[in-house]
């Protein structure tokens, strides 16, 4: 059995350990409550939490190849469009057809800027041999979609003939254009489809194995189209 003496000691020593550990502890409470809260707080507003969440109301885009938003076009900037930037357009195909000697591919420009621009009329065309070089053997005709309707046998109705306006394309919309040739086992082989946009000296080379029979192709005007590159 301890002494009273002893008793005394180890209890005032025991209650001093307690009361250390109790303010400790509240000290790290009133640090977590500080700063911690200024450092959640920091988090919450991280631009890259901003990016992983972003408001789909904000009249504001965001394009991938810079970090900060842009304005949406507006019904005003499409009024006052200019012409389409050549630095600011791609091409894709984004379909094909096919009536018995007849071929078609269906290309299309893509306006991938921030702000409308307008394209129309005929884009030129070449095509590019395996080795690279252009066949000057092979013409290029201009014609309407009704002509092209008609050779590849669609039932649709073709759009009315005539002139096609400029088309005026927002970010992300499509101005497309059809190439026609006709074919046959003994016919000039190409590898490559050359378009320049209307007004425009910039090329774009689309991967199209074919084999041109008369020495012509058919291209129709740009039009506007649903078509998603």
């Amino acid at each position: 059995m301890l002494s009273r003496p002893l008793f005394l000691a180890v209890a005032a020593r025991f209650l001093a350990v307690a009361a250390g550990c109790v303010l400790a502890v509240c000290a790290g409470c009133a640090g977590t409550g500080a700063a911690g809260k200024a450092n959640l707080a920091a988090q919450a507003v991280a631009p890259d939490d901003v990016a992983l969440h972003p408001n789909p109301n904000a009249p504001y885009m965001l394009p991938g190849d810079t970090p900060h938003l842009i304005a949406r076009a507006t019904a005003l900037d499409a009024e006052n469009a200019g012409p389409c930037d050549p630095d600011v357009l791609s091409v894709e195909e984004i379909s094909g057809d096919t009536n018995g000697i007849f071929r078609s591919v269906k290309l299309a420009f893509m306006n991938r800027g921030a702000t409308p621009c307008r394209l129309g009329g005929y884009p030129s065309v070449a095509l590019v041999s395996a080795e690279g070089e252009i066949v000057g053997s092979v013409s290029m005709e201009k014609v309407g979609e009704a002509q092209v309707v008609a050779e590849l046998g669609k039932t649709r109705a073709a759009e009315a003939n005539g002139p096609a306006p400029a088309v005026t394309l927002m970010p992300h919309e499509v101005a497309a254009f059809e190439v026609v040739w006709t074919t046959g086992a003994e016919c000039s082989r190409v590898a490559r489809i050359q378009v320049t946009a209307p007004g425009t000296k910039r090329t774009f080379a689309i991967p199209q194995p074919m084999r041109i029979c008369t020495g012509r192709i058919q291209v129709t005007e740009l039009r506007l189209d649903e078509g998603d590159v």
